[in-house]
């Protein structure tokens, strides 16, 4: 009797101990953070869906919450300080950080770097039709808004026409500040990132109210601008292919997600990207400019900060070659 006991007994323990051992061995997957924009921003709405394909296809991993911030800007402050794990930014900025110039001069950051690029966007120097203003040099003297206050684009437009020694006068404002201005003529135009072939909402909004003119950079002012900075890159636009609009040479923005060397492991970091491949439909539904973008192609072809080590070996995976300036020191 007793020895049965005892077997009983033991046998309850040793099913206890197994159902302990194996929930213990069932690993939660790695919370994240995930600076997005502001939430009227369609950032803030790429942000968010780009966290759901993650948590989607790779939650067994990785646990990502998409939060709202001020903007690129923010964001790289915060993955500085270890406020979040990373973060939504023009790669503009993220490569001034990077190495320590215009506002970030003197306080380089070599840790940053670079996950996915999401958004080529045209960066659209917008005047009223009447304004009488047919060329960036015309800008002179007017009244202007070089992007909404704080914003990456303010910044580039105002070191943009520093270089070409144009000197409108700003007026600092918010989009919808902005905007008011150019319809009441307090303004002649402003500078606002949009899609790869589409302008801005806002300023499609605009149009409905106020005829409007997109300015084109030359050759020479774009040679300018790059021996300057040659992070800022420039695409041709072939008549019509801005629907109405002749063509135009304007900056690009890449907008992409940026963390630091450290700030998320090797396995997190294929999740993640792994996530972002395959759900491309949720991001698409989200952002619509997502569609043409192909990660591994955009990425690599227009990053200027090097990759994270473990985003090289995803983008080699998936056929990628990856140039040297992206290899980062860790794996040199």
């Amino acid at each position: 009797m007793l020895n049965s006991w005892r077997k009983k007994a033991l046998g309850g323990c040793a099913v206890v101990l197994y159902a302990a051992t194996t929930a213990g061995s069932a690993v939660a997957a790695d919370r994240l953070s995930f600076g997005t924009s502001q939430t009227k921003s369609s950032h803030y709405a790429y942000g968010v869906a780009a966290a759901k394909a993650i948590n989607t296809h790779s939650g067994k991993a990785v646990d990502v919450t998409a939060v709202s911030t001020k903007g690129g800007g923010d964001n790289l402050n915060k993955v500085r300080r270890g406020q979040i794990d990373m973060g939504i930014a023009a790669f503009a900025s993220v490569y001034q950080m990077w190495k320590g110039l215009g506002k970030f001069k003197g306080k380089a950051f070599p840790k940053l770097r670079t996950l996915w690029v999401y958004s080529p966007s045209m960066q659209a120097w917008v005047v009223r039709a009447d304004s009488g203003v047919n060329k960036l040099a015309d800008l002179a003297g007017k009244t202007f808004t070089s992007g909404q206050r704080g914003s990456a684009t303010e910044q580039l437009v105002i070191q943009m026409l520093e270089v070409l020694k144009i000197k409108p006068n700003y007026l600092r404002a918010s989009l919808n500040d902005a905007i008011a201005a150019v319809k009441d003529k307090r303004s002649i135009g402003y500078a606002k990132a949009g899609g790869a072939t589409v302008l801005d909402g806002s300023t499609l909004e605009l149009m409905a109210f106020t005829k409007i003119k997109l300015l084109s950079f030359t050759e020479t002012q774009k040679k300018a601008v790059q021996a300057k900075f040659p992070y800022i890159a420039f695409r041709q636009f072939k008549d019509n292919e801005i629907k109405g609009f002749p063509a135009t040479l304007m900056p690009l923005q890449m907008i992409g997600v940026f963390t630091t060397d450290t700030g998320l492991n090797d396995g997190q970091v294929k999740a993640i990207l792994s996530g972002i491949a395959k759900g491309r439909k949720i991001q698409e539904a989200a952002f619509s400019t997502f569609k043409d973008v192909d990660i591994t192609r955009d990425t690599l072809k227009l990053a200027k900060v090097p990759l994270h080590k473990a985003a090289v070996e995803f983008y080699r995976s998936q056929g990628g070659k990856v140039p040297a300036h992206l290899i980062p020191p860790e794996m040199k």
